[in-house]
C-alpha cells in the first residue's frame, strides 16, 4: 500500500516513515509559505492518486509546530494547511480505497474536559487555541469520512530519541537535556500535574495498525497512550535515576499554564505489543541528547 507522510521530518512523522513499507517520493512541504504549500498539498495529493490507481492508499497527517503557549494567529495557518489537504482529497484524490489519518493532541483536545482519564468517548473541551485548532483540524478531516476511512489519533505526549533540543517541546527531552548539560529548567506547573508519555515508536506502531486499507468509508476516533500517567515530579526523579544526574529545576510561572490540565489521564483505544518501558525511553534519549551535543561541541571547536 503506497503511503504519502507529511511531516515526515518530524518526530512522529520520521517514525512512521521508518515502519511504513512504501512511501510516496514528494519534495518536502514549504510551510512558511502558505500559498506554496497549498499548492504543494495539491501536487502530492494528485502524485499519490497517479501512484496509487486503483490500489489502496494512506495518507498520514503528522505535520504541525503548534504547542500549548501557541498564539490563535500562529495556528491559523496550520489550520488552513488541512483545510487545504482535504480540499485536494475531495477533489484529486486516488479512485481506490484508502484511509486519511490525523495526528491530533489528546492534551489538547481535552484540557477542558472531565473527569479523567478520558476515552475516544469522552467530549472534547479545548481551552487553549492550540487545542481549539486540534478540534477545527478533526471536523475538517472528519468532512472525507463519506468518501474515504477517516482515522483521528488523539496522541498523549510523544517522546523519542532526536526530538529538537533547541526547541522548548516534550518535556521528558527539555528534562534530558537539563540533566546533560547541567542547566536549569523552568517549569511553569505544579509537580503533581499528571502526563501519560507515549514512546513514538509505539505510537507509530499503533497509528498503521489503525490505518489498514479499508473499503468502507466512515470515521474512527483512537487514543494513543501508554495507560500509564505519571506525574511530573516523578518523572524528574525517574529521569535523575536513569541518567545518574541531578536535573536543575526552577519552579515559576507563565500564562500558558492557564491552558495546562491538572489530570490527564488517558484509556489508549490500541494495545501495542511490547511497549517501550518509560525508563527505556528515557535513557534512549539520554544517550542520543549525549551524543549530539558531544558532536555540536566537536563542530564548533576551533
Amino acid at each position: 500500500m503506497i503511503t504519502w507522510t507529511i511531516g515526515a521530518t518530524g518526530l512522529l512523522g520520521s517514525a512512521l516513515v521508518r515502519q511504513a513499507r512504501t512511501q510516496l517520493d514528494v519534495s518536502p512541504i514549504s510551510w512558511q509559505d502558505p500559498p506554496r504549500a497549498r499548492e504543494q498539498l495539491i501536487a502530492g495529493t494528485r502524485a499519490l492518486a497517479t501512484r496509487a490507481q486503483d490500489a489502496p492508499w494512506r495518507i498520514l497527517w503528522a505535520a504541525g509546530a503548534s504547542t500549548v503557549a501557541t498564539t490563535a494567529d500562529q495556528t491559523h495557518a496550520e489550520l488552513l494547511a488541512v483545510e487545504s489537504l482535504a480540499s485536494a482529497i475531495a477533489d484529486h484524490g486516488p479512485r481506490g480505497p484508502g484511509t486519511v489519518f490525523l495526528a491530533s493532541s489528546a492534551g489538547g483536545v481535552y484540557a477542558g474536559s472531565h473527569p479523567a482519564p478520558f476515552s475516544n468517548d469522552t467530549p472534547i473541551a479545548p481551552i487553549s487555541p492550540y487545542g481549539i485548532l486540534k478540534a477545527e483540524q478533526e471536523a475538517v478531516i472528519r468532512s472525507l469520512g463519506s468518501t474515504c476511512h477517516v482515522v483521528i489519533g488523539r496522541i498523549a505526549n510523544l517522546y523519542g530519541p532526536s526530538q529538537r533540543l533547541d526547541k522548548a517541546q516534550g518535556l521528558i527531552s527539555m528534562l534530558v537535556r537539563a540533566a546533560a548539560t547541567r542547566q536549569s529548567l523552568n517549569i511553569f506547573v505544579p509537580l503533581d500535574t499528571m502526563r501519560d508519555y507515549v514512546f513514538v515508536d509505539d505510537a507509530a506502531r499503533a497509528i498503521l495498525s489503525a490505518c489498514e486499507p479499508s473499503v468502507d468509508p466512515g470515521v474512527r476516533v483512537e487514543v494513543i497512550a501508554s495507560g500509564r500517567a505519571v506525574t511530573i515530579g516523578h518523572l524528574i526523579r525517574l529521569v535523575e535515576v536513569v541518567t545518574k544526574r541531578k536535573v536543575p529545576v526552577a519552579l515559576g510561572s507563565h500564562p500558558s499554564a492557564s491552558h495546562q490540565v491538572r489530570d490527564l489521564r488517558l484509556q489508549p483505544t490500541i494495545d501495542v505489543p511490547d511497549p517501550t518501558p518509560l525508563p527505556a525511553g528515557i535513557r534512549m534519549i539520554f544517550e542520543d541528547a549525549v551524543h549530539r551535543l558531544q558532536s555540536a561541541h566537536s563542530t564548533h571547536r576551533p
